[in-house]
């Protein structure tokens, strides 16, 4: 499977030991980031961008002081003058950030209709360490005197009447009480001042006050629905603020804790995701990838006693076919399950073949979509993407296997390796790489660098591997954890000939351990499959000997970014070159 993703500039995230079987060489990820250095990993929040120029702080606390300091910005004048709470706190630094306002101007200010909108609720800075401020407890409000220091509108307290619609609503319902049908004119008393106005005026604009107070009511209604997500923001910002010795432990494992991407990303996020499978170029692709959907086939059909009167779950099924297969082989019910409109089309496929009486295909998110039976005693799914790892569906095959899978169960495929060799294909190298020398006529030597830090994935003749096969990454996927697809594996890679080095080729095998076992390789010695293999180019050829060893070492993670993204930092004798898989 493939998809498209967002490249992540920043540092890696950490890694977290779960404890599990490593393969020979591997270690913790946790040790490894000393190693790694500063660089590839965030011991933090991002910097706090100041609200009115692009000096960075390293605190949302250092950077409110300078706002005030500097600036002139008082919230805790605005909290107690605006009765401002933890939402419109929320609202108001995005308002600034979208809209740019003077400081002075926002300081005159006397009510929140400014950033009242809920568009502002959305962050305009992703992770921004100001949304994280404990507002309502860490801000300690000052004395009434305090607003002395400031210039405001003498006007503000007829302004705020105004701009209440709550309250200038009540007082024009008085005034129109107080009017007649033969009246030519109304007084609208507020405080002291009295406005006189046409009454056809006056009823003008109470309509207009009628229309504000309904459309408030509404935005009301709208803004708990979100109460409950900024509850759990509040409750992560005391977490992060928290300055006892426990609760920054606390945090630190938090921060480290690999969440699934079904809570990475919403369905609305994945949007692009999920539809690049409604294509139907995508699934030509993998049903004419002959090794792949054989080998499903008979791992399948030629296992009828494991199918018979089995009740299965098909994950990503995509057009059908692996459902069909389990029904052919005498399962007793299939039901599959696809987030993407290729489903659409799998129902008349299943249709077509009359086999509706066994299958049932359901539209959503597996995570998020409830199923005809509780539990299933084989769970079936072709979730592997570029390098195994990448677009990350394997977090759904896990989860539904924690929530449906029967006890004695069986998730297929059970395993799934990496394994990493050396290449030299220099005519391949090259040709990507002196290729930016001359792009008709004219260089392009800042494409090199960027080019060579993507993993290409490409079909590698296997005549160009130049040493032996290692095992970095060994997932039993019947009791492997989410936190097992961040790993990091040190290994040696033994030289067959002399050469010139040119990069570091990574693919998978995949296994059905099954009465009739059945497998299949990505690799270079096979038949090609639509997964193909990814190379990992070295920035410049490495010479190297027959029978010379070479120590090595991968930390391979996600994109904070991007969770169906990977991230690879990749050693070699001592040199590390980092790499994205997207």
């Amino acid at each position: 499977m493939s998809g498209d993703s967002d490249s992540d500039d920043c540092d890696m995230p950490s890694l977290v030991s779960n404890g599990a079987a490593a393969p020979p060489g591997a270690q913790s990820v946790v040790d490894y980031d000393e190693d790694l250095g500063e660089e590839m990993y965030v011991d933090g929040l991002s910097p706090a961008l100041d609200l009115f120029s692009t000096k960075k702080f390293k605190t949302a606390e250092d950077c409110l002081d300078h706002c005030k300091e500097v600036h002139g910005l008082d919230l805790a004048v605005l909290k107690k003058r605006l009765s401002m709470d933890t939402f419109s706190y929320i609202r108001f630094v995005n308002y600034i950030r979208s809209e740019s306002p003077s400081p002075g101007f926002v300081m005159s200010l006397s009510s929140q209709a400014k950033w009242g909108d809920l568009k502002y609720m959305k962050p305009v800075i992703e992770d921004d360490p100001l949304l994280m401020f404990n507002f309502e407890e860490e801000l300690d409000p000052q004395d009434e005197d305090d607003e002395n220091g400031f210039e405001i509108d003498i006007s503000r307290e007829l302004n705020d009447e105004i701009a209440n619609p709550r309250n200038f609503h009540n007082q024009l319902s008085t005034a129109s009480t107080s009017s007649t049908d033969s009246s030519i004119t109304s007084n609208v008393t507020i405080g002291e001042d009295s406005v006189m106005m046409p009454l056809d005026k006056f009823n003008e604009l109470k309509k207009q006050f009628d229309a504000m107070a309904l459309e408030l009511r509404e935005k009301d209604n709208e803004l708990s629905t979100v109460y409950e997500d900024m509850t759990k923001m509040k409750g992560v910002a005391k977490t992060l603020f928290n300055t006892s010795g426990e609760a920054e432990a606390t945090s630190s494992k938090a921060k480290h804790k690999l969440v699934p991407v079904s809570e990475a990303r919403t369905v609305e996020e994945d949007h692009s995701y999920f539809q690049s499978y409604a294509h139907y170029s995508i699934h030509y692709e993998m049903l004419s990838d002959s090794v792949r959907t054989s080998s499903y086939r008979d791992a399948l059909v030629k296992n009828p006693d494991r199918l018979r009167d089995a009740l299965v779950l098909d994950i990503g099924c995509g057009t059908g076919i692996l459902s069909m297969f389990a029904a052919q082989a005498g399962a007793k019910a299939v039901v599959g399950v696809d987030c993407s409109d290729i489903i659409y089309q799998a129902m008349d496929i299943v249709r077509e073949n009359k086999m509706d009486d066994k299958v049932k295909l359901v539209k959503g998110r597996l995570e998020e979509t409830e199923l005809p039976y509780e539990k299933y005693d084989i769970i079936v799914s072709e979730w592997m993407g570029y390098f195994l790892l990448f677009e990350g569906m394997l977090d759904s095959v896990l989860a539904a296997r924690d929530k449906y899978l029967a006890p004695g169960g069986m998730v297929l495929p059970n395993r799934c390796t990496i394994e990493l060799c050396a290449i030299a294909d220099t005519e391949r190298y090259d040709s990507l790489v002196g290729f930016w020398s001359d792009v008709y006529g004219y260089k392009m030597s800042c494409m090199r660098s960027p080019i060579l830090e993507e993993a290409s994935v490409e079909v590698v003749p296997n005549q160009y591997v130049v040493s032996n096969s290692v095992n970095v990454l060994d997932l039993n996927i019947n009791t492997c954890t989410v936190a097992d697809t961040e790993f990091s594996s040190s290994f040696e890679l033994k030289i067959t000939k002399d050469c010139d080095l040119t990069g570091i080729l990574g693919y998978f095998d995949t296994f059905f351990d099954l009465p009739t076992p059945v497998m299949f390789s990505t690799g270079p010695q096979v038949k090609p499959t639509h997964w193909k293999q990814t190379v990992f180019f070295l920035p410049e050829k490495l010479p190297v000997k027959a029978s010379q060893t070479l120590s090595c070492k991968m930390v391979c993670k996600r994109m904070k970014t991007d969770a169906r993204a990977l991230k690879v930092s990749l050693t070699l004798d001592e040199k590390t070159y980092r790499y994205t898989v997207d």
